[in-house]
């Protein structure tokens, strides 16, 4: 018995010297790699002269929300950060692109007032992103269409009381 306990307590001391160190690397590149995306992010915002009153690192992409100008701003990766006037936004949806019964992809969707896609901010890519990661893409681009469709119909809110307003 007390063979087993000294066999536990090596194993366990062994986890801890040779597993735990790699498992804090990961963790401290991890946020490392966050830090530098949001910098650029932000910088880029300011660049827009937006200030992000939102934003959500979502597997490599980083999207920001700027509420008071109506902005949206997304970086993949290495990729310079786009920019996406929401004025411009009538419709939102998140796509769900299947491969057989795997999920290829999850995109949000903008489109314009004439059915336009504007462009497509992706939540998840197969093989590109762990499929682990694939219900919190779906949970935050469920998230994040509700935001902007609620930002669209209170802006139509808006449109239609100044109209009655002028009538």
């Amino acid at each position: 018995m007390e063979q087993i306990i000294e066999n536990s307590l090596i194993a366990g001391a062994l986890f801890v010297l040779i597993v735990l160190p790699f498992i804090v690397i990961g963790r401290r590149l991890k946020k490392k790699r966050e830090a530098a995306m949001i910098g650029r992010l932000n910088d880029a915002a300011r660049t827009y002269g937006l200030n992000l009153s939102r934003y959500r690192m979502i597997n490599n992409n980083l999207v920001g929300w700027d509420w008071e100008n109506r902005g949206l701003i997304f970086a993949m990766d290495e990729e310079r950060p786009v920019y996406i006037n929401l004025d411009k936004v009538s419709r939102c949806y998140t796509l769900k692109r299947m491969n057989g019964s795997d999920v290829r992809s999850v995109s949000l969707e903008l489109l314009d007032g004439d059915g336009r896609l504007i462009n497509s901010i992706p939540f998840y890519r197969q093989f590109t992103d762990s499929e682990m990661t694939l219900n919190n893409a779906l949970k935050y681009a469920a998230e994040w269409e509700s935001l902007i469709t609620s930002d669209i119909k209170d802006r139509g809110n808006k449109l239609l009381n100044t109209q009655e307003l002028k009538y």
